[in-house]
């Protein structure tokens, strides 16, 4: 493939305006995980407004994956057309949008569509994120900034249960206050992210530019090619379904009268769990460096989810959680890492790691969708324990199955 050589640029100038891009662009993906989080952190307050049970919450949950899964590929495909500083700013006017309707919801029908706008922010930030940021950044500087990167949605999971568990709980807000605040937090954070964002120039990163790159829906049919990266999509595939499967309903169950938790104290418990996986995400990677294997490592995280899933909704004691947050922290924080970083190094050319990216995105959104749907029928029809033997355990078998066997060549 033409390459054109490009001069490097001054390192020192380019990463120092790459860390402004950052921070907005971080931010701005913000507001999508920060959305994510109202529904699993106060699922205890809208099943009474709105009069539902856990099967319900559990489709008003899956709703805001929806788009994740639906977005993934037009979104690697809208990103040459309209650029990624546009395709970043639609991210944030969803949340806005979303949660305008979501605030101003009558009944349970409309408030779900909302959790759907909201949803397809998360949907164009998983795809035109990390995008936005790679320009900006040398391959000697890239791995600080795209390991700090990785904690956009963990450090949402850590501060928001907290924060808006405290501000009903303690502070006597209604959630539709939350929906207000978080509403303007994303107005803002759209404006800043506009006035400061920019595109880096071509070459800026002082790597070579493609002549003649692979058109992007070509891509796409190479990507699909590739055996090992679907079964690395359909490890992540059982892997989210679980894991998210336990986010969403993590909140109800400390609550219920099986522990007994107060709202505030199953923030504390589930923000613990979040904090978790963002420390050990870069240690994972770091791990896997260190010992010149991805796969083991992740095998790691997969067994982690294992445990955490067989003790999670079988416990009964608040005291009990602060251990098996850790198992949680574990998995929470190896396998996505270790995925994102896996995806592009199976694609193995730079211009299929945009698809290839896409392609266990999607895997991704659609486990998280199908986990946190079938998980509140579940509860409905079995309980909290058979639930877990159902749905939870049965996934990590298979995305530990999926993991030896599909990826049996890879290190």
């Amino acid at each position: 493939m033409d390459q054109v050589a490009v001069q490097p640029v001054n390192p020192n100038k380019k990463v120092g305006y790459g860390w402004v891009v950052f921070i907005v662009t971080f931010f701005a993906a913000w507001t999508a995980s920060s959305n994510m989080a109202k529904v699993t952190a106060l699922a205890p307050i809208l099943m009474p407004y709105f009069g539902i049970s856990p099967d319900a919450i559990g489709w008003i949950i899956a709703a805001f994956y929806i788009m994740g899964f639906v977005l993934a590929f037009p979104v690697a495909w809208m990103i040459p057309k309209i650029g990624l500083r546009f395709t970043v700013a639609l991210a944030v006017v969803c949340g806005v949008v979303g949660g305008l309707m979501g605030v101003l919801s009558t009944d349970l029908p409309m408030f779900i569509v909302s959790r759907v706008i909201e949803g397809a922010g998360m949907g164009f930030m998983n795809v035109a994120g990390a995008s936005a940021l790679f320009p900006w950044f040398p391959g000697n500087k890239r791995g600080l900034a795209f390991g700090l990167w990785g904690m956009w949605v963990a450090s949402a999971m850590f501060i928001c249960p907290t924060l808006y568990s405290a501000l009903v709980d303690q502070a006597g807000w209604s959630w539709q206050g939350i929906w207000w605040m978080m509403i303007v937090f994303d107005v803002v954070v759209l404006i800043l992210f506009m006035v400061f964002y920019r595109d880096a120039p071509e070459g800026w990163n002082g790597e070579p530019v493609e002549a003649n790159a692979t058109p992007v829906k070509h891509a796409t049919k190479l990507v699909f090619m590739i055996p090992a990266l679907w079964a690395l999509g359909l490890c992540f595939f059982f892997d989210e379904a679980a894991y998210m499967a336990i986010n969403g309903f993590f909140s109800t169950y400390l609550t219920s009268d099986n522990v007994g938790a107060t709202l505030t104290v199953a923030g504390l418990i589930a923000s613990g769990a979040a904090v978790l996986g963002a420390i050990f995400a870069p240690i994972s990677g770091k791990l896997s460096d260190v010992l010149h294997t991805r796969k083991w490592v992740l095998l790691v995280g997969l067994l982690a989810g294992f445990l955490y899933t067989c003790l999670v909704f079988t416990s009964h004691s608040v005291e009990a959680y602060y251990g098996i947050i850790i198992l949680g922290g574990i998995a929470g924080g190896f396998v996505p890492a270790l995925v994102m970083t896996i995806a592009p190094e199976l694609a193995g050319r730079e211009e299929l790691v945009p698809s290839a990216n896409a392609l266990v995105c999607f895997f991704q959104n659609t486990g998280m969708f199908v986990g946190a749907m079938f998980m509140g029928n579940a509860i409905v029809a079995f309980g909290w324990t058979m639930a877990t033997w159902v749905v939870l355990i049965p996934c990590y078998i298979i995305a530990i199955c999926c993991l030896l066997i599909g990826l049996r060549k890879v290190k």
